[in-house]
């Protein structure tokens, strides 16, 4: 598995607009690359927690040995208690909840590749739809819409009916 510092998720999850096309074509390899990392996480979790129950057991047979060879009396709750403080298990148990942060961290890192993905299919439409586009003097370029409300308004403007004058509507009373 990767070793943290080689995850730079703010690198990784940013989107140049201008260069859509390179970050279309290494969006899957960058997200194949979290998902094993994921997997490995979720696998090194399971290994940790199959790890925890071992040293348990194996602690609680030990101090139940130790209390039978010094004949003292003992319930589950005493066995238990010193279980759960063994140096081993706390070792253990430790270990699992550094692992289990790391698991967070790629689920959520993973989440968040699936909304860059969505972000990359907006840009591309805008993009289509030519929201970067500028022209040479760097005037933002009309869209298709920006052209036929221009031309409907012109239009409008010179040969469309008149508004009519309040004089006019004295005049059809007469």
């Amino acid at each position: 598995m990767a070793k943290k510092s080689e995850l730079n998720f703010e690198k990784d999850l940013s989107i140049d607009k201008y260069r859509l096309d390179e970050e279309c074509l290494s969006h899957p390899v960058i997200y194949f690359r979290y998902g094993e990392l994921l997997a490995d996480a979720k696998n090194k979790v399971g290994v940790l927690a199959d790890a925890l129950k071992l040293k348990m057991g194996e602690a609680n047979i030990a101090i139940r040995n130790r209390f039978i060879k010094k004949e003292i009396k003992f319930t589950e709750a005493v066995i238990n208690s010193e279980v759960e403080k063994a140096d081993d298990v706390v070792a253990a148990r430790e270990e699992l909840r550094e692992a289990e942060l790391s698991l967070a961290r790629l689920q959520a890192g993973v989440s968040a590749f699936e909304h860059r993905k969505s972000q990359l299919d907006n840009l591309v439409k805008l993009y289509v739809a030519g929201y970067f586009s500028t022209t040479n003097s760097g005037k933002a370029r009309e869209t298709v819409n920006d052209q036929a409300s221009r031309d409907a308004r012109q239009g409008l403007n010179k040969g469309g009916k008149k508004k009519p004058s309040v004089d006019d509507e004295d005049e059809d009373d007469e």
